[in-house]
Parts: structure tokens; sequence; C-alpha cells
């Protein structure tokens, strides 16, 4: 599968919207694949992957954002989370929950979940929403949440398709600045809506095409300010993995040690394993 993944940055002058054009289909293939997840799973992990990706473009630069649904004990996912930055360095993963935990009875009819959204900053929680997860659809959640968290009217539409073993996830975000008046709102509240209802045409081909059909849709300027290539990334590392270690107090990291000859840990977004035999834990305090 060829990496075609790219993202672009830019506004509507004529309208006071900034949009966030994005294609992350090999990034969501990848993890996937990386964490053996079904079709129904990796179309929920993408989605996220992608509002974790349009929320860090309205955040500073060395900030992260994650992106985190908490699901209510009768679904069978219990959970998905997503990181982002603003220049697209991404890590996701997706937990199910055990069969024998699943409550068979619906437990709400209006909301299937907790949405938390986080802003990370040199490790440290800056900011924190939580909001229920609602029964409705994916994209509609995240622009609830901006407009009653952020006050800011934004429209999401999200294309997924899948190709054989790959799949195709393309996504636009329109979000007003604060010059929009009601009326560059409803105009690209329409537009949104014409290309929510043809996704096929504006999204299956790749994110340019996308703007270049949008200008027509709305005969308007569609203003690049920046691109890149958004990427798959996990950002952990041995040194990260000990400072975790060092959390525990050396009691219990100690504890765990002696109990089993070492502290192992696996990365939950990259799988990859950290092994520490208990001399080495010794040496963390």
């Amino acid at each position: 599968m060829e990496n075609r993944d790219s993202y672009v940055y830019g506004i509507l002058p004529d309208v006071h919207f900034r949009y966030s054009a994005a294609e992350i289909s090999y990034a969501v293939t990848a993890a996937s694949h990386l964490h053996g997840i079904d079709d129904t799973g990796t179309e929920l992990l993408g989605r996220t992957m992608l509002a974790a990706f349009f929320l860090a473009d309205l955040v500073k630069e060395e900030t992260k954002v994650s992106v985190q649904i908490r699901f209510y004990d009768d679904s069978e996912i219990h959970s998905v989370l997503a990181y982002s930055t603003r220049d697209g360095r991404m890590k996701s993963t997706l937990r199910y929950r055990p069969e024998e935990d699943v409550e068979q009875d619906q437990i709400s009819e209006e909301n299937l979940g907790i949405l938390k959204v986080f802003r990370w900053r040199n490790g440290e929680c800056i900011y924190q929403s939580i909001v229920p997860f609602r029964n409705v659809s994916f994209e509609t959640n995240i622009e609830n949440y901006l407009r009653d968290s952020e006050q800011v009217p934004s429209f999401l539409v999200i294309f997924f398709k899948q190709d054989g073993l790959h799949w195709n996830v393309r996504g636009l975000f329109l979000q007003a600045l604060p010059e929009a008046k009601p009326v560059h709102v409803e105009a690209v509240r329409e537009w949104a809506e014409a290309i929510e209802a043809n996704k096929t045409d504006f999204l299956s081909e790749n994110v340019h095409d996308c703007l270049d059909r949008l200008g027509k849709l709305g005969s308007t300027i569609v203003h690049t300010l920046e691109e890149g290539k958004p990427e798959f990334k996990c950002d952990c590392s041995e040194q990260k993995i000990k400072e975790l270690i060092q959390t525990l107090g050396k009691e219990e990291a100690m504890d765990i040690a002696e109990e089993q000859g070492q502290i192992e840990v696996t990365c939950e977004f990259c799988n990859s394993v950290y092994r520490f035999p208990k001399e080495q834990v010794l040496e963390l305090f």
C-alpha cells in the first residue's frame, strides 16, 4: 500500500472559516493491523485518530491532544484512545471488553459512554473536558463537544471505505473564526451537509481534490496555509518507561521485581516490550 497520507491547513476567507483536510489511510491501516482490530473497531479507531488530529490543529505546536471514548458495559468495545500533535504525529489503541463482562441489557438509550478530550504539554495535562458520548454519529458528537465546550460552530465530515486489507480514510474539518457571522455559519453548514450527502464524490480521491470541489461548491476561495504528512508513530522510550516505574515508588516496584524476577512493560500503542531485571529496577531509586 502506497503511503499517500497528507494534510492541508488553510482558511476560507470569504466566509471567515478555517479548515483542515487530512488523509490517514496508511496510518489507520497500520494501527488496525498492529492491534488486530475488526472492521467495526477500525472505523471507530480511525475516526478517533482524525478527531485527535483535527483538534490538535486548534492548539499550539508543542501541545498534544488525546481523544478517548469509554463505553458503557453493554458494549463489546471497552474504550478507544488516540493522541495527535498538530503536525500529525499520532498513536492510538482500542480495547475490547471480555465477552463475559458485556452486559446484555442496554444501559442507556441516550448515551453510549463518556468522551474525554485532554491537552498535554511536556507530559502534563493542561486541559480536560469530559462530556457524554451520545447515541448519535461520531461526527455529531465531536461537533457537539466543540459547540458546547468551546462555543465554536464546527463541522466534521469523514469518509471511510475498506479496500481489501487496506482502508481509505479522509476527513474535512471546518471551524468558524471569530469574524464569522451567522450568515457565514449557515452557508458553511449547507456546504458541509452537501459534502456529507456526497462523500464519495468529495473525499474518495485525495484531500486536494476535496478542497478543489469545496471551492467550486461554495464559489469561494480556498487558501492553503500549510501542508504536511501525518504519521502513525509511537513516542514510547526506555527512559519514559523508567520514569513510569519510578512513579510506583521503590517499595512497590521492588515487590513486583522480586516476585517476577523483573518488571515487564508492554506499550499499549506499539506493542514494544521493555524488560527491567530487579537489579536494574533497584538502580532507578
